[in-house]
C-alpha cells in the first residue's frame, strides 16, 4: 500500500520537475542529447527526494501515514550515504530488465522485474535484494509522530 501511494506523491513531484527542467530549455521531449538530460533530470530529482527522506530519521508521507521506517542493520537511521547506495540499487535492479528490453531484447527479461521483492520471501527479516546489498530494512513503526 505504500509503495501505491508513493507513486501518486512522486507522480506529482515528477511533473513539478519537468516543468521546471522543461520550462526554460523550452525542452519538448525530442530524440537526442537533451532528452537524456531529462532522463538524468528526474533520475536525480527522485534520488534526492529518497535520499533526503529516507535518511537520518525520516521518512515520506506514505511511509508517516502507513507506519513504516528504514533502518539499517543495527536499527539505526540511515546515513545519507546509506539511502542513496538503497536507491541506486533498487534503481539498477528494476532498469536493468526494462533497458535490456529497450534495447531490443526478448520482453521476457521484464519477468526479472519481481526477483527483487520476491527475495523477501525467502529472507527472515523480510528485506527485498535491494535492501539486503545495502544493509537496510523496513520496519513498522507505530509511535506518534512529534
Amino acid at each position: 500500500m505504500s509503495a501505491v501511494y508513493e507513486g501518486v506523491v512522486l507522480f506529482a513531484v515528477l511533473v513539478f520537475a519537468a516543468y521546471l527542467f522543461s520550462a526554460p530549455l523550452q525542452f519538448r521531449a525530442e530524440p537526442g542529447p537533451m532528452n537524456w538530460a531529462f532522463r538524468a533530470w528526474l533520475v536525480g530529482v527522485v534520488g534526492i527526494y529518497f535520499g533526503w527522506f529516507w535518511s537520518e530519521g525520516r521518512r515520506t508521507l506514505p511511509m508517516k501515514t502507513i507506519g513504516l521506517r528504514l533502518v539499517d542493520d543495527r536499527n539505526r537511521p540511515l546515513t545519507r550515504a546509506r539511502a542513496l547506495l538503497r536507491y541506486a540499487g533498487c534503481c539498477l535492479m528494476l532498469a536493468l530488465p526494462v533497458g535490456i528490453v529497450y534495447l531490443g531484447a526478448s520482453p521476457l527479461w521484464l519477468l526479472l522485474l519481481p526477483v527483487p521483492f520476491f527475495s523477501a520471501l525467502f529472507d527472515g527479516q523480510r528485506r527485498t535484494l535491494y535492501d539486503r546489498l545495502a544493509g537496510t530494512r523496513l520496519v513498522i513503526d507505530t509511535r506518534p509522530q512529534p
